[in-house]
């Protein structure tokens, strides 16, 4: 009888039968002992099914953050019995990924720590070119480079742009822009910022225009997919128009930049600023909307305005320029 029950393999069964046959026979019990220890030794116990805590151990093995929230919330409210268990096990999970945020967010400030000026920059090349003819005659071209750097207690921002455009014979736009800010952070909201800014526009009525500025700025918002900041300061012009006149005059400037990931292949930024001087208000903002084509590769359409209250003769106080490009992130 306990062979029989051996061989079906039948744990329950076979614990039953011995349980009977030592009690049927009281003389043989060392014997039945020795049967059972040998099927416990060919044929372990099989840990009953735990499928609660089989799904908990593949969201847990992921490593996505929300799917264990969500499986374990769920698995406490199913099986309430088994809540404190299920804590425990989240508990710890949430305290492994802490302990290797903290190791990955320590080993990339140390390298940012080591990292010479010329390292960890960031940046877009961007260009494209207009043609038409016909009752208008036009060819254009854009181009642009945007750089970024971002330390430990430092940010640094590179940007240059020149577009050029030839309409019936005669040049409709020439402008050219480079621009240089370095910030310093206070906190990590709040940041001190200097900026330096060249430009020329002889379309506009300058040859060269330096803005000189310093000043404090501050995060409004920063999370992952919006971001808006603000800036302000005083500041120093120098225009030299293309009439041979010089003008110098301290000024104040404010400014904004606002970026929006609108989807993962969509973004919208908006840079804007203001100075503020005695004689006159001159406001330069770009807004533009990039649209991600494949890898580092995008296509953006810009819009750019020049806003002067007091022009030169003959200049008019709006400047607008539409651009479409293609932009290559590296």
């Amino acid at each position: 009888m306990i062979n029989a029950a051996i061989a079906s393999g039948e744990d329950a069964d076979v614990e039953t039968v011995v349980k009977v046959a030592k009690l049927a026979n009281p003389d043989h019990v060392a014997e039945i002992d020795a049967l059972l220890v040998r099927y416990r030794s060919q044929y372990p116990p099989v840990a009953p099914a735990d499928p609660v805590g089989d799904l908990l151990a593949a969201a847990i093995a992921s490593g996505k953050d929300a799917d264990v929230e969500a499986v374990g919330a769920l698995a406490k409210t199913t099986n309430p019995d088994l809540a404190t268990e299920i804590e425990a096990r989240l508990v710890a999970y949430r305290a492994e990924r802490q302990r290797l945020k903290d190791e990955a967010a320590a080993a990339a400030r140390e390298k940012l720590a080591r990292a010479k000026f010329y390292e960890n920059w960031k940046g877009e090349g961007q260009i494209g070119a207009t043609l038409s003819s016909g009752n208008t005659d036009s060819t254009g071209l854009s181009a642009g480079v945007a750089l970024t750097r971002q330390g430990i207690d430092w940010n640094h921002k590179f940007r240059a742009q020149a577009d050029y455009q030839r309409t019936n014979g005669q040049t409709s736009v020439e402008r050219f822009v480079v621009e240089v800010e370095p910030q310093y952070k206070v906190s990590e909201r709040a940041f001190a910022y200097s900026l330096g800014r060249w430009e020329q526009d002889r379309i506009l009525g300058y040859d060269t225009r330096w803005n000189l500025s310093g000043g404090v700025g501050y995060k409004v918002v920063d999370r992952e997919g919006l971001s808006l900041s603000v800036k302000g300061g005083p500041a120093w012009r120098q225009t030299d128009f293309t009439g041979g006149r010089h003008d110098s005059e301290i000024t104040g400037l404010a400014g904004v930049d606002f970026g929006w990931q609108l989807s993962p292949a969509l973004r919208l930024t908006q840079v804007a600023s203001t100075i503020v001087g005695e004689s006159k208000t001159a406001t330069s903002s770009l807004t533009a909307l990039n649209a991600k084509l494949t890898g580092a590769l995008s296509a953006r359409i810009a819009y750019s305005a020049e806003i002067d209250s007091n022009p030169p003769p003959g200049v008019e106080n709006v400047d607008t320029l539409t651009r479409l490009t293609l932009v290559y992130g590296f």
